[in-house]
Parts: C-alpha cells; structure tokens; sequence
C-alpha cells in the first residue's frame, strides 16, 4: 500500500519549524510565569501527547506532568460532551494545575476539565491550548492563558491531532483535505 503524501492529507496550516519555535517561546513564557512556585502541567490526551512532550522539555526539569485521557470528537465534529473526565483524578488538593490541551474548539473541555479539577481541590487553575479556533464559545468557557496559535474554523490534523485515530504522527499541522474525511471513514 502506497504511503500518502502529506500534501494528499490536506493543505499545510502550520510547518514543523513554525511550531517548534512557538513551542520554545511558550515554554519561556510559561517557566518564567511559574518561577516563583511549583505547578502541575497536566496534558490531555491523546491529541497533546506532542505538545505536551515537547512543551515539557522547555520547563524546568522538576515539573510535574500528569495525564487524562478525555475525548469529545467523533470524526470531525466535537459532540460537546467530553468522556472520561469523571473517572480521572489525581493529587491536586491546593496545588496550582497548568491544563494543556491540543486545541480549543467549542470549549466544553476545558470547561469540564477544569470543573473537576476544582472538586479535586486545585487552589488555580490555568490553560494552555497549541491552537484556539476562531468561533464562538458557549458562555463561561475558560480563556487559555496560553494559545500558540490562532486558526480558522477548519478540521486539522498533525503534531498530535488526529481524524479517527490517524496522522496523529504528523509534524506539521494540516487542513484535513475537502472529501478525505468521507474515503476514510
């Protein structure tokens, strides 16, 4: 089976050099905000496994990371309900939580993950998204601290982002091609 070239899985949205280097100028920007004291960086998985991986590299090496896998997409639409974030947990009694989250769409899970992590007794709670779509957010979403990128409303993949499970291995981030989404699913 022939390999798809990464031009036939969509247009490129963000280059690898691009993102390394917002990546690098995040993780100076997050350490020299949290230099006074210690945080939780908690990546959420599957789609910030990368940017989770590579933001931590740029942090002191004592940073604690903690993962939670919560999912809300099924093909290419959000269904506004993330799954899984009840049966997460964690030590987080008076602790400040750094949420760090692939990308913001509709905002319901930060919202989510942010509720629970306050039941979990988080002291503060902030956020940080790789990529922000530019569309309304339902009222009282949580506004990222961070954002490395702004982006139309479109579906994209790479760098961690998937369309049912694939090219989540990526390291650019592309518009998933007009009609790619109906061949493979």
């Amino acid at each position: 089976m022939r390999e798809k070239r990464e031009s036939e899985i969509g247009g490129l949205l963000l280059s690898e050099d691009v993102i390394r280097e917002r990546v690098r100028a995040l993780g100076t920007e997050i350490g020299t905000a949290y230099s006074a004291g210690s945080f939780v960086l908690l990546g959420l998985l599957n789609g910030s496994l990368l940017f989770t991986a590579d933001l931590l590299r740029e942090l002191p090496p004592e940073t604690e990371v903690v993962f939670w896998r919560v999912k809300s997409y099924r093909g290419t639409v959000s269904t506004g309900i993330p799954e899984g974030v009840e049966a997460e947990g964690g030590e987080f009694i008076g602790r400040t939580v750094l949420v760090v989250d692939d990308i913001l769409d509709s905002g319901c899970t930060l919202s989510a993950v942010e509720r629970r992590l306050r039941e979990l007794g988080a002291c503060a709670v902030d956020h940080c998204v790789l990529l922000s779509k530019q569309r309304p957010r339902l009222p009282g979403t949580p506004l990222p601290r961070w954002i490395g990128f702004e982006i139309p409303d479109r579906f994209v993949v790479g760098y961690g982002l998937d369309y049912n499970g694939r090219y989540r291995g990526l390291r650019s981030i592309r518009v998933l091609a007009e009609g790619e989404a109906i061949r493979e699913g």
